[in-house]
């Protein structure tokens, strides 16, 4: 028995040793790339103006967040002083004598609040945070 093999597609000759003209067209055809042969190396990544806009802005936020979340915890909420209750002495007393620029019943508010105070009972020798 005898075999014969017969290439009905040779590499070496092409599409015009076949009789047909192949069309020649700008891009976008796939060819076959050797080894010696270095695929193209795909652009770099390019930022549009809008989106380096966007970077830069997110990042001066959150650094102003940041450096005012750092000034925040550093510094004390207002100016506050320190008093000692006195025997007889009343949390309106003291309102009155320490916040003279402000209504009675708000400086009595003010105080209870910066010392955590449910009542306006106080006791002699108490110290109290004046905001």
């Amino acid at each position: 028995m005898s075999t014969a093999a017969v290439d009905l597609f040779p590499v070496a000759a092409g599409a015009e040793s076949l009789g047909v003209r192949a069309a020649r067209r700008p891009g976008g055809h796939l060819r076959v790339v050797g080894p010696h042969e270095r695929a193209a190396r795909p652009a770099a990544l390019r930022i549009t103006r809008r989106g380096r806009l966007t970077f830069t802005s997110t990042v001066l936020l959150v650094l102003v967040l940041a450096v005012a979340s750092l000034v925040n915890a550093m510094g004390p909420a207002g100016a506050s002083s320190a008093v000692v209750v006195e025997p007889g002495m009343t949390l309106s007393q003291i309102a009155a004598e320490q916040l003279p620029e402000l209504p009675l019943s708000q400086a009595i508010t003010d105080i209870q609040r910066a010392n955590k105070l449910s009542t306006t009972e106080i006791a002699a020798g108490q110290t109290l945070v004046i905001p």
